[in-house]
């Protein structure tokens, strides 16, 4: 069988970027498509090391657990050494998947559509079974998805949001219904009481009174609000929203705590607990 470095590195490239897609939606993590293609790309370039003379099982393992551990670096960058092992273990844990079905592929076929070497798996696919199994992939993952989201319904926790040079604590659920976005950075919304941001904030600006650089209390010049329209049930409307600096949320039965990279809305409400969508999650 021969094999093809362009057909190689490509189809490696286009592999690895669902392997770190599936560690971005598994791990609920934030992903900028950039870096996505940054790690693939490596990981992708790697895959020429099937070129090299055969490897013993200590080398290949070494090699593929630091082409494995660069591959997240430069997706991911590393925010803390929890959230690093989490995503590199998704990441091993599918391309074990893969590199299994890949193999047993090859022996079905007689090694005429898949080969296998040094830890490397050169596929001979043709265009319309590539996009087959991408679909496939990705309907699992959708799958995997919204039942890991479906899950956590209801569920209890702790946010504690650091910005502005203050520390607010405050309740909140897990509700799938609440989908609301940030338009210009694509962050999820939680949606707390004006009470609570008022804590962090000052006063809240409102549709009527509202401008990007805002500043109710005069001290506060670097807040950037911004008004995104929400509909619920009872209606629709505009809500003033802000990027904290850091979130930090603890489940109340568990007791895990998670990093969320997301924005704080402001709702009418005040006593009810604030609400989270469970992807937000890392």
């Amino acid at each position: 069988m021969y094999i093809y470095a362009d057909i190689l590195v490509i189809t490696n490239i286009y592999v690895d970027f669902l392997l770190i897609k599936s560690a971005q939606i598994m791990t609920h993590s934030p992903l900028r498509t950039g870096k996505a293609c940054l790690g693939a790309v490596f990981g992708g370039l790697s895959a020429l090391t099937i070129f090299i003379p055969k490897m013993s099982a200590a080398a290949m393992i070494a090699v593929k657990t630091l082409t494995a551990a660069a591959v997240i670096y430069l997706a991911f960058g590393y925010e803390s050494r929890r959230l690093y092992f989490k995503r590199l273990f998704i990441f091993w844990l599918m391309s074990f998947i893969f590199a299994g079905v890949g193999t047993a592929a090859s022996g079905m076929f007689g090694g005429k559509m898949f080969m296998s070497r040094n830890g490397v798996i050169y596929a001979d696919f043709s265009a319309a079974a590539l996009v087959i199994t991408s679909i496939a992939a990705y309907a699992c993952i959708a799958v995997y998805k919204s039942l890991s989201d479906c899950s956590e319904e209801g569920a209890a926790y702790t946010v504690t949001v650091s910005d502005n040079g203050k520390v607010v604590s405050f309740r909140a659920i897990a509700d799938t219904g609440n989908t609301l976005k940030d338009g210009f950075t694509g962050k999820p919304v939680i949606v707390c009481g004006r009470s609570v941001m008022s804590e962090l904030y000052g006063t809240i600006p409102d549709s009527g009174h509202f401008a990007e650089d805002y500043s109710p209390t005069g001290k506060t010049p670097d807040v950037k609000w911004r008004l995104i329209p929400y509909h619920t049930a009872s209606g629709s409307g505009l809500i003033p929203i802000v990027c904290p600096r850091d979130i930090c949320i603890k489940n109340d039965e568990t007791g895990e705590i998670f990093s969320a990279d997301a924005c704080l809305g402001a709702a009418s409400f005040e006593n009810d607990p604030a609400l989270l969508h469970p992807k937000i999650l890392l």
